[in-house]
């Protein structure tokens, strides 16, 4: 009885350390659908020369393609950035909602007498667990390089 007792120890643990493994892989996974994701909008709003029409256009495609983030509200503005959240394509300056798909934030830095517009997008993913749900959003952002002419700005 004393051996048999000593052995679900070493189940329990082996069980805990596969749910960790597990949890760690399937957070990865999902940060690095995510990221991808994430480069897919930046590299839009660089060819498009700014958040315009065709940019949001490519970038709702592109969330449409790949589903691998979840809706969530946008961060206050600071000292930076101010950003504005898009739900299915549209942008909402209002905030007032915790639900959207993606939040982009502009700032413009003058460097050498031209003024660069630059952009900051932040998509959200979670992990979820099939009975409990969405346990916790991760954040993901990335940041365009310094646009000069930008074009017909949503801004």
């Amino acid at each position: 009885m004393r051996n048999a007792i000593a052995g679900s120890w070493i189940y329990m643990i082996v069980i805990i350390f596969m749910v960790v493994l597990i949890a760690y892989v399937a957070i990865t996974i999902n940060y690095a659908n995510a990221f991808e994701q994430n480069e897919y909008m930046i590299k839009a709003i660089e060819e498009s020369e700014g958040f315009n029409n065709t940019s949001r256009a490519r970038i709702t495609q592109i969330l449409k393609n790949k589903n691998a983030t979840v809706q969530h509200g946008c961060p206050k503005d600071d000292e930076k950035y101010q950003y504005i959240g898009i739900l299915d394509g549209v942008p909402d300056k209002r905030k007032k909602i915790n639900k959207y798909d993606y939040c982009i934030g502009r700032q413009t830095v003058n460097v050498g007498g031209v003024d660069k517009q630059f952009y900051k997008i932040i998509v959200y993913f979670s992990f979820s667990i099939p009975v409990l749900g969405d346990l916790y959003a991760f954040q993901v952002a990335g940041e365009t390089g310094g646009l000069v002419y930008v074009y017909d700005d949503t801004f």
